[in-house]
């Protein structure tokens, strides 16, 4: 099929969401031997796995029929979209103390889930420059490749308000039923919204980085 025609299909999705499940497991039986007395290499080790464990399965999902990264959303766009992006992380990021105060009595014994990544970030001038690159860099690109290059553009077809809030939803749950999910929410309608919009992933890279980064760099600073 010409690529101008192409877009993700079925075939596409599945390929993307069974290499993703495989690449997930294989990592997270790998994180599983890094000794929790090792916080540091933990947080690190979990924030790699964090963006290329979907990168695999976005590379999967082009590679299999289509082998054009356009329909997929890695498409050019303008410098006041990612600056959008990027100052809408930023709010997001501010959003996130009301909405965790909201939604974190609703899951007890969750506390501890970003652990390992805040003591990533706490370590050293070294390791907060290492969690930046893989947390804060890696991670949203890794994840905004599969979850709105693949499954947001893939959902497309029936329409925007179901690809934004559909997609969003998938990438909270993936996320786990913690604390984090409703923060992953938020991120993931602002960035469907942002790819609806703008016709590109870029804007939703940038939020995510912006966020992602912001976060970390408040953790590695003491808070």
């Amino acid at each position: 099929m010409a690529s101008g025609s192409a877009r993700p299909g079925w075939l596409e999705l599945g390929v993307a969401a069974v290499t993703a499940v495989f690449l997930y497991l294989v990592c997270g039986v790998a994180a599983y031997f890094v000794a929790e007395d090792f916080p540091i290499v933990l947080g690190q080790v979990n924030f790699l796995i964090s963006g290329l464990a979907p990168l695999g399965a976005f590379a999967a999902a082009v590679l299999v029929r289509i082998r054009d990264f356009r329909p997929f959303g890695l498409r050019h766009t303008s410098l006041l979209w990612l600056l959008t992006g990027f100052v809408i992380g930023l709010v997001c990021f501010g959003l996130s103390w009301p909405v965790s105060a909201i939604f974190d009595p609703l899951f007890p014994g969750s506390e501890g889930v970003q652990q390992p990544y805040r003591d990533a970030a706490q370590s050293g001038a070294a390791s907060l420059i290492v969690a930046v690159g893989l947390g804060g860099v890696l991670t949203p690109l890794g994840e905004e490749a599969l979850f709105r290059g693949v499954l947001a553009t893939f959902l497309f077809r029936w329409g925007s308000c179901i690809s934004v809030v559909f997609s969003a939803t998938v990438f909270a749950v993936a996320h786990g039923i913690n604390a984090v999910m409703p923060l992953a929410l938020m991120i993931g309608l602002a960035n469907g919204v942002l790819l609806w919009r703008s016709g590109s992933i870029w804007p939703a890279v940038m939020l995510h980085i912006a966020y992602n980064s912001a976060g970390i760099v408040y953790h590695g600073l003491g808070y």
